[in-house]
């Protein structure tokens, strides 16, 4: 009786314990749970300053303050739900690569800045999936940092691994629409795996969800050593294949797995241009330590998730700082250089005197060679221009000495600067940086 009686207490405690458990969980508890359950996130857009290179620091639009943000994960048939606040300067959402309704897709609901959205759906099918905002244009959005990994497990599980995440993304520093960005690296920083390599043990598999979050074209993702498995796309409904060399386009993903008989460094890259830009990296695979721990030394029957690790080389690698300087990539003309680019605007554009300038629909896209109107315009000194965006996405009026700034001007906003000094003075859209414009005071 009194057996029972214990029992009864244990099995009692236990459902009191489960009661209590609370729902939140947050990216960096990556254990993987029966399904199906509820997983609740927060992910907050906010807008700093990172490293994302040795002494080069940009601007950055980021989930939770790196990049890429968080990575997400579940088991399939898990219900999540995702509290979404938008602590930016611009509206900007989540969109999930999978299955799920229009309300939960990320694209016609906008979040402006200091509002919320709940994204709620069932994680759908398995596999290495993305999230990243999909405010236009779009490109610009990814590339300042909004992107990030979003893995949904099989019911059924998978064979034991250690697990690296892996989300390729770019940067330019001047023109985030460019196909030949100044950067390309995985998981936010340049070359980052080359000082701090990836740690593995022999005949020990190793599983990468490989996101590509670029936009140039695709690259062929590249491991040493080995001749490795590619779950195409990055779907657990695929079988793999064997490959060398494996093309991840922007927008895909991949599950690539690999083992090494014996103990070296293994470099993993993506082949052609991207590896002298920030992808060179490798494996240190090591023989097992005596007395080795399945699951924390090495992974035999039970996966090693390495995320966390992950997640802190790149943390403090970029060190977030909102008010720290960025790094200038640009220098100021004045003087004589300035009457040469008056004279090269001049024969592009008609000397225009007025007050009134517009934002041109459709400038936010490159090839529509539409942007500020008048591109060249002449005041008296003393006088105050007045500039409205009239397109629908969002730009900015930016001196390019410092003089001003609009901030981020939204559809049908008005911003106004008055110029008391005789000179030439050029801005530009932050955004958009083959935008450009001149006011001509005199």
């Amino acid at each position: 009786m009194m057996i029972v009686v214990a029992c009864f207490g244990v099995a009692l405690g236990m459902v009191f314990f489960v009661m209590d458990t609370p729902l939140q969980s947050f990216a960096e508890n990556q254990s993987v749970h029966n399904s199906p359950i509820t997983r609740t996130y927060t992910v907050i857009a906010e807008d700093t300053t990172l490293e994302i290179a040795p002494d080069t620091r940009v601007e950055a639009w980021t989930y939770n303050g790196t990049i890429p943000g968080p990575t997400l994960r579940a088991t399939e048939g898990d219900r999540v739900i995702i509290n979404f606040i938008n602590n930016g300067k611009l509206p900007h959402t989540m969109h999930f690569h999978g299955d799920h309704n229009e309300k939960n897709d990320g694209v016609f609901q906008e979040v402006l800045p200091g509002e919320s959205y709940t994204y709620d759906f069932i994680a759908e099918p398995a596999g290495a999936f993305m999230y990243h905002c999909h405010v236009m244009p779009v490109s610009s959005h990814i590339r300042n940092g909004l992107y990030g990994a979003f893995i949904v497990d099989p019911k059924e599980g998978v064979e034991p691994a250690r697990e690296y995440v892996l989300v390729k993304g770019e940067y330019d520093l001047e023109d985030q629409e460019t196909w030949t960005p100044d950067y390309v690296f995985f998981n936010g920083y340049a070359d980052q795996y080359w000082f701090n390599p990836l740690p593995a043990v022999t005949n020990e598999l190793v599983r990468l969800y490989y996101i590509d979050m670029g936009a140039i074209p695709a690259y062929g993702f590249h491991i040493h050593g080995t001749i490795f498995d590619t779950i195409i796309s990055g779907i657990w409904e695929n079988e793999p294949i064997k490959t060398q060399t494996w093309e991840v386009s922007p927008g895909n993903a991949a599950i690539f797995e690999a083992k090494w008989k014996e103990p070296g460094r293994y470099l993993f890259h993506l082949h052609g241009t991207p590896e002298e830009r920030g992808t060179m990296a490798y494996f240190d695979v090591k023989n097992p330590p005596p007395n080795a721990i399945d699951g924390i030394d090495v992974s035999k029957t039970k996966s090693i998730d390495m995320w966390n690790w992950q997640k802190q080389i790149l943390t403090d690698l970029q060190q977030a700082d909102s008010d720290a300087k960025i790094t200038q990539t640009t220098t100021v003309t004045s003087g004589h250089e300035q009457h040469s680019i008056l004279a090269q605007i001049q024969v592009e554009s008609e000397i225009i005197e007025t007050n009134i300038c517009d934002i041109e629909k459709d400038s936010a896209v490159k090839t529509s060679n539409k942007s500020y109107y008048p591109k060249l315009t002449q005041i008296k000194s003393g006088d105050t221009i007045s500039w409205t965006n009239k397109d629908v996405s969002v730009h900015t009026v930016t001196s390019k000495d410092d003089l001003f700034d609009s901030g981020m001007m939204m559809p049908g906003d008005t911003f106004k600067q008055k110029f008391a000094e005789v000179g030439l003075y050029d801005y530009y859209c932050m955004l958009h940086p083959w935008m450009t414009g001149t006011i001509k005071s005199v």
